[in-house]
């Protein structure tokens, strides 16, 4: 075995003599030890915070450093963002990626209703790897007024610089950015909100703009109901470089072609809340949306075989939905819920003076291809019903129904598919310490093509699944999870025929596993966690229910770790074991073909430094063969840094 490095060893020794050199602090209660609290939320306490991060994962390597900052003293506010991310992956060619953003934006009151503002933002982006737009950048400086007229209303006019660059190609112009919201405007029970925005930029010969619009309408009747209204509108225009073109340059002078794409999206939703009964309420929603996307280019090379046509894209959007709640606060729940849903995609190209109509006619009909209408319907139940003191039963089905419909006879991708889903779940309390419960369900799925070009993919899904559980509580220093899953899962082809080769296949398993916690005492924890899987890969016979093994997996898994919980350190060593044994059959006959091991040590740490910072630390050092092979090494490594302002 190779020798534990350095960057493992000395995050366990520090761990170990930080938590015992530490204050004694009151016994903590059972829940904290539960190794998800290892993960806990991070602080963001105080007027700022700065996060430094680094992690290696096998060849990857991630760098991240954020921050925010706010200040507001008397007519001054200031506040900044910033965040840089570098992505490293070790390969025969490395490939580097960083992304950076920064934002500052400054205000000063100069009378109640009136304020000067100041915002600058950059966004850098690089990746060395030949993938379009690879290399940009783009600071924006703008300065303006923020003016409430009303008490519910503000305005605020923004004029400055852009600076984009693209392709190595600075471009440089004025800009201008407006808002104006509209908050909490109430007449009689309904509330109004409304916000618009428009920006442009001239940045020379691009142009880029966007306007966008909210309209929300929140009426209450009754005592319990209410409904809610809005309106979306947004349009955005976006025009950047493509790569270097040196036969365009030739035709036409323009090495770097322009090529704009517009979005323009219109929504429409409704939210109904009513109380029916007391334990009864009814919840409906419809939303429509349409969205149009355009793009397009100025120069094309003379004579392309492949040319580039202007393309549109129109996309309808219909959801509905109703749903019943029941709930009589005595242990009856329930809920019933219809959904409808509808898309309509449509593909459309601009034909260009001097096209050939062979091209047309070609690109024309790859459009076409691409029409689609997908329309699906849904319905789901819920039910739960408490059984005196002790039990609990549950029952859930759903069903979905898909249609899949394309207009062009080119394409023969129609389908229907239907998904039906039922699962039953009993849940007893043999006392406040052990509970058991009992849950299995059904997945079934048939895709059926339409034509028979396709048809011979057509199949059933059959999915079925059995698992028990437990969890059992011994005063305050011991919990233990016990689980097990049986799962059957069969696909099997509508055409099977013995004169076919062999397409249908079964998937079988048993899964296993148990987490058990232990108070040794003080701040001392330890967490034991086995996990074992088998599972088998066959070929099946639907008609007589018959299954030819092919191969089998046997995966055990162990992890031991120690933990230290108090109120400033949280930390955990231990030891990590997974292996996987392969095999394959010779008629009846079962023969081992392969085997994986992968085993090391594990740690962690955090440390919350007098309520300003914290430092969080997890390495883990694997050790990996296959077979008779030497075992690899790889050490990761994830450290993070957060600092309150």
């Amino acid at each position: 075995m190779s020798p534990v490095p350095r960057s493992i060893v000395l995050p366990l020794l520090a761990a170990a003599l930080l938590c015992a050199a530490g204050n004694a602090v009151a016994q903590p209660a059972l829940t904290s030890a539960d190794s998800t609290h290892m993960r806990d939320s991070l602080r963001t306490e105080g007027p700022g915070m700065i996060s430094l991060g680094f992690e290696r994962n096998v060849n990857t390597f991630l760098w991240d450093f954020g921050g925010n900052y706010r200040f507001e003293k008397g007519p001054w506010e200031l506040t900044a963002d910033e965040r840089f991310q570098r992505t490293l992956i070790r390969t025969d060619r490395n490939t580097v990626k960083d992304e950076q953003s920064f934002r500052f934006d400054a205000g000063r009151d100069l009378s109640d209703d009136l304020a000067v503002t100041a915002s600058f933002s950059s966004f850098i982006f690089s990746d060395n790897r030949a993938l379009g737009l690879n290399d940009l950048s783009t600071n924006k400086a703008l300065a303006g007024l923020r003016w409430s007229p009303l008490a519910v209303l503000e305005v605020s006019p923004m004029a400055g610089l852009s600076v984009d660059n693209q392709q190595g190609i600075e471009d440089i112009g004025l800009m201008y950015a407006g808002s104006a919201t509209l908050r909490d405007l109430y007449v009689g029970r309904t509330m109004a909100q409304a916000e618009l925005y428009a920006s442009a930029e001239y940045i020379d010969p691009r142009f880029q703009s966007e306007q966008r619009g909210s309209a929300d309408l929140l009426a209450s009747f009754g005592s319990e109901s209410l409904n809610h209204t809005q309106l979306t509108i947004r349009n955005v225009r976006r025009e950047f470089y493509l790569a270097y073109d040196s036969t365009l340059e030739a035709q036409t002078g323009i090495g770097h072609p322009v090529e704009s794409r517009d979005e323009r999206i219109v929504t429409l939703s409704n939210t109904l809340r009513y109380r029916l009964l007391r334990p009864l309420d009814l919840v409906a929603s419809v939303d429509l949306t349409q969205r149009d996307i355009a793009r397009a280019r100025e120069h094309r090379r003379v004579d392309d075989e492949n040319p580039f046509f202007d393309s549109d894209i129109s996309e309808f959007h219909l959801n509905g939905s109703a749903q019943l709640r029941y709930d009589n606060d005595a242990g009856t729940r329930g809920m019933l819920r219809m959904e409808i849903n509808e898309r309509d995609e449509q593909h459309s190209i601009s034909p260009f003076a001097g096209a050939s109509s062979v091209s047309v006619a070609r690109q024309e009909m790859l459009e076409e291809q691409k029409n689609n209408t997908i329309r699906q319907t849904q319905l789901a139940l819920h039910l739960s019903q408490a059984v005196g003191r002790r039990d609990t039963l549950s029952l859930s089905a759903s069903t979905v129904k898909m249609q899949y419909d394309t207009p062009s006879e080119e394409n023969f991708d129609d389908r229907d598919e239907l998904f039906v889903l039922a699962g039953l779940r009993w849940v007893h309390r043999f006392s406040p310490y052990f509970r058991a419960s009992l849950s299995g369900d059904v997945n079934l799925r048939h895709t059926v093509f339409i034509f028979s070009e396709r048809s011979a993919n057509n199949t059933w899904n059959r999915v079925i699944r059995l698992a028990p559980s437990t969890e059992l509580r011994i005063g305050q220093g011991v919990v233990s999870r016990n689980s097990a899953e049986i799962v059957a899962n069969y696909t099997v082809y509508d055409f099977e025929t013995a004169g076919l080769a062999q397409r249908s296949f079964s998937m079988r398993q048993l899964t296993v596993s148990d987490s058990t916690i232990v108070h040794l005492g003080g701040d001392f924890w330890t967490e034991v966690q086995l996990h074992m899987r088998v599972y088998e890969r066959g070929e099946l016979r639907w008609s007589a229910f018959t299954v030819r093994p092919v191969q089998f997996f046997d995966e055990r898994t162990m992890s031991l770790s120690v933990l230290c919980l108090q109120s400033s350190i949280r930390a955990a060593a231990g030891f990590r074991l997974f292996e996987q044994r392969r095999y394959r059959y010779e008629g009846l006959d079962r023969t081992r073909s392969g085997l994986l091991r992968s085993y090391g040590p594990t740690a962690s740490l955090r440390l919350h430094l007098a309520g300003t910072a914290d430092i969080i630390a997890e390495g883990w050092y694997q050790l990996t063969s296959e077979d008779d092979s030497a075992a690899r090494s790889t050490p990761n490594l994830s450290l993070r840094l957060l600092w309150n302002l």
